[in-house]
C-alpha cells in the first residue's frame, strides 16, 4: 500500500489567484501485494508483516493562493478504521510553507500502516509558531495575525473528514486503493487587509477523493543510501522540504528509477543518463539528493526526469538563495520577494525584502534540464527564476545581500501570461500581464535589450515560440508560456518559450461568497448541474472566475454559468458544515449525484451556503464551468 499527501511548488503564481486556488493536502493510499518499488525498506511497526501492513508514502500538494508565505506544522494524520482502531501515518511533525507547494508534489514520508476498512481521517495542524505573510495593496509582504472564528489566537486545530459512506477506503492485500485529502486555504482563510497588521481568520476545511491527480510532477528529497548503476536506480532516505537532518532512515525509503533522458546536476556539474548515474554512484552515502519525476499508475514506481545531488542541493560551505530577478545592472541583480535562502547551518528563511545578488566571471551558470547548454553570466536577466549558491549577508543599511561571484547560479523555468497582439514567423508579441506571477510594474527592464531602444517592453513583449503553434490574437484571451527569458543585453526576442498553454486549457478557479450564509444561493441544483443565484440579495463581494491574471466577474456574463462535473475526470466533491456538526469537519462524496443529494437535503432544512468554490475549465462560448472539484461551505 502507498499513502501520499500530494503537493506542488512555486514562487510567483501564489499571488495570481487571490485565495481562489487553495493549497491542498492530497493523500493517496494503495494497498500492498503488487511489489511496488515506491518504498524501499522503511521500518515496520510492531506486529506488521506482508499480509497485515503496507508501505505508506506521504506527499503534499496545493494550488495557487494569495499568501506570500503560509508556514504551519502538520503534527498528525490519522486514519480511523470501521472497527474504531486509529492508525497514525505521520511518524514525526512536518513544518511546511504551503505557498511554496504549487507546481510539484513533495514526498514527505514512506511508512507502513495496517490493512483495513478506513472510514475517516483526522489531520492536526499546529499554528502555535505559524508564520503567515500576505501582500498588501502595494504588493509588499506583510506578516499577518492569525485568529479563529471567535477572534482568538490560534494554537492547534484538528480537521476531520468523513469518507463517502458508499466509498470507504479499503486497504487489502493484492488490491490498490487511493484517497486524496484536500486542505483548502481558499475556504479555510479570510484575509482582512484593512487592519494593521492584516488579520487572517482561519476556519479549516478539508475534503477527500479516492482518486488523486497523476498529472503533476513529484519531488522526492533525501539522503543517498545506495546506487545500482546496472539498473540505473538509487535509493534515498526521505527527508522532505528542507529537513537538514540527514541521519538515520528519515521518513522511510524510496527507490528512484532513471532513464537515458534523465538529466543530472551533481556538485554543479550537469550530465545525462548513464553518465549521471555513474557520477551519483561516486558520491558517499548520506549525500543530499532531489529528484523530480512521475509515479507509474500501474506499479507505483518513481521515475526521475531530473536529479540534483551534492552541493547542487545544499552545501556545507555555501548558502542558497531562490527567487525571481526583477532588475539587473551590470553584475548586480535584484531578486524579488518572496525570496528564500538557506544558510549553511540548514536554517531556511523567508526573506520579505528584495535581495541584491552579485555575480561575476567566477560564477558558474547552469540551466535546469539542459545539460549540454553552455550558459554565461549574461543568461540571468530580468524575469529569470533562479537558485544561487554563495554567501548571504547584509549591506551597511541592513538590507539582504548575496554574493555568488565564486559560486553558482542555476536557471529555472519562468512562466509568463499575456494577451497576444501579433504573430509572425516563430514569434508572438504579447501585452504582458504577469511574469512568474508578478505584474510587469514590479520589473525594471532597463539593460535587457541590445540597445536601450530594444529593452523589453511589457506592452510589446516578443516571445520566440520555435515550432509551437501560435495562440490566437486576442485582447481578452491571454496565453501562458513557459521557458527562459532572453540573456541580459541581447533582446529581442524577450523570452524563449518551450511550452504554450492556451487560455481555454488553463485551470479556472470559481469563487462565490454569501456573507453569513444564504438559503437561496443556487437558482438550479440538480443531478447534472449547479447554477449560482447571482440575484440573491445576500450575494457577497466575491463572485468571480480567475484564469491566470484574468478575472471574470460572474455578473458581467450573459447569465450565471452552469457548473457541471467533468465526466472525463475523477472528481472531488465536499460539503463543510452541519453534516458533521463542526466547521472543521467535512463530508466528501465520490460521485456528483451523491454530493447533489446531500447538498439538496441540507438546503431544504436549515443549511445556508457561505461559499462555493470550484476548480476546472471555463468555456465562455457555452457559459459552462466544467469542474473537477467542487466545495460548498454550509452553515
Amino acid at each position: 500500500m502507498t499513502f501520499e499527501i500530494l503537493s506542488k511548488l512555486s514562487r510567483g503564481s501564489r499571488r495570481m489567484l487571490a485565495l481562489l486556488g487553495a493549497p491542498a493536502l492530497l493523500l493517496v493510499l494503495a494497498s500492498c501485494g503488487g511489489g511496488s518499488s515506491m518504498g524501499g525498506g522503511s521500518p515496520q511497526p510492531q506486529g506488521c508483516n506482508a499480509s497485515s501492513c503496507g508501505t505508506a508514502m506521504i506527499t503534499m500538494t496545493d494550488a495557487p493562493g494569495d499568501f506570500t508565505s503560509y508556514t504551519v506544522s502538520v503534527t498528525s494524520l490519522q486514519l480511523k478504521r470501521a472497527d474504531g482502531a486509529v492508525v497514525e501515518t505521520m511518524p514525526v511533525a512536518t513544518s511546511v510553507d504551503l505557498t511554496q507547494l504549487v507546481n510539484l508534489t513533495e514526498i514527505i514520508s514512506a511508512t507502513t500502516i495496517p490493512l483495513g476498512d478506513y472510514v475517516s481521517a483526522t489531520v492536526t495542524v499546529d499554528y502555535t509558531h505559524a508564520s503567515v505573510w500576505v501582500d498588501d495593496s502595494t504588493n509588499t509582504p506583510v506578516q499577518a495575525t492569525l485568529v479563529d472564528a471567535s477572534g482568538q489566537p490560534l494554537t492547534t486545530l484538528t480537521l476531520n473528514v468523513q469518507f463517502d459512506s458508499s466509498h470507504h477506503f479499503v486497504v487489502s492485500p493484492g488490491l490498490i486503493s487511493r484517497l486524496a485529502l484536500d486542505f483548502n486555504l481558499a475556504a479555510s482563510n479570510a484575509v482582512d487587509l484593512t487592519k494593521t497588521p492584516p488579520v487572517v481568520t482561519v476556519q479549516p476545511f478539508i475534503a477527500a477523493s479516492v482518486v488523486p491527480s497523476d498529472t503533476k510532477s513529484i519531488r522526492v528529497r533525501g539522503s543517498l543510501v545506495s546506487v545500482d548503476t546496472m539498473a540505473g536506480t538509487y535509493v534515498v532516505n526521505v527527508h522532505p522540504f528542507e529537513d537538514g537532518d540527514g541521519g538515520g532512515d528519515g521518513m522511510g525509503q524510496v527507490t528512484v528509477n532513471t532513464t537515458a533522458q534523465t538529466t543530472f546536476e551533481i556538485n554543479g556539474t550537469p550530465s545525462m543518463g548513464t553518465a549521471g548515474v555513474t557520477a551519483l554512484a561516486a558520491l558517499p552515502a548520506g549525500t543530499w539528493t532531489v529528484a523530480f519525476g512521475t509515479v507509474s499508475t500501474t506499479d507505483h514506481s518513481f521515475t526521475a526526469s531530473q536529479v540534483l545531488a551534492g552541493s547542487s542541493v545544499q552545501s556545507a560551505s555555501m548558502d542558497r538563495l531562490s527567487g525571481v530577478v526583477v532588475a539587473r545592472s551590470g553584475n548586480s541583480l535584484t531578486v524579488r520577494t518572496p525570496s528564500e535562502w538557506m544558510h549553511t547551518d540548514s536554517d531556511d528563511h523567508f526573506v520579505p525584502k528584495n535581495v541584491t545578488l552579485t555575480i561575476g566571471t567566477g560564477t558558474t551558470v547552469t540551466v535546469d534540464g539542459q545539460p549540454t547548454a553552455m550558459p554565461t553570466i549574461a543568461w540571468p536577466s530580468v524575469g529569470s527564476v533562479l537558485t544561487a549558491f554563495g554567501t548571504a549577508g547584509t549591506d551597511s543599511s541592513g538590507n539582504p545581500t548575496f554574493d555568488a561571484t565564486a559560486g553558482r547560479v542555476r536557471l529555472e523555468t519562468s512562466t509568463i501570461w499575456g494577451f497576444p497582439s501579433a504573430t509572425a514567423s516563430n514569434q508572438v508579441t504579447l501585452n504582458l500581464q504577469s511574469l512568474d506571477g508578478l505584474a510587469p510594474s514590479n520589473f525594471t527592464f532597463t539593460g535587457t535589450g541590445m540597445t536601450s531602444a530594444q529593452d523589453s517592453n511589457p506592452a510589446a513583449y516578443v516571445v520566440s515560440i520555435g515550432t509551437l503553434p501560435p495562440p490566437p490574437v486576442s485582447a481578452s484571451t491571454p496565453a501562458r508560456f513557459l521557458g527562459l527569458v532572453q540573456p541580459y543585453g541581447t533582446a529581442p526576442p524577450d523570452f524563449n518559450a518551450n511550452t504554450l498553454v492556451n487560455f481555454s486549457a488553463a485551470i479556472a478557479l470559481l469563487n462565490v461568497s454569501f456573507g453569513d450564509g444564504s438559503a437561496d444561493a443556487f437558482s438550479t441544483i440538480s443531478s447534472s448541474e449547479l447554477v449560482i443565484n447571482l440575484a440573491d440579495p445576500l450575494l457577497g463581494s466575491t463572485h468571480s472566475i480567475r484564469i491566470g491574471p484574468s478575472t471574470i466577474d460572474l455578473k458581467s456574463l450573459p447569465s450565471s454559468p452552469m457548473i457541471v462535473p467533468d465526466p472525463a475526470a475523477a472528481g472531488m466533491y465536499a460539503i463543510v458544515g452541519p453534516a458533521a456538526a463542526q466547521m472543521d469537519s467535512t463530508s466528501v462524496y465520490q460521485t456528483y449525484p451523491a454530493f447533489e443529494m446531500a447538498l439538496s437535503s441540507m438546503l431544504s432544512g436549515s443549511g445556508k451556503v457561505v461559499r462555493v468554490l470550484a476548480t476546472g475549465q471555463f468555456d465562455a462560448t457555452s457559459n459552462t464551468f466544467t469542474a473537477v472539484q467542487i466545495a460548498v461551505v454550509v452553515h
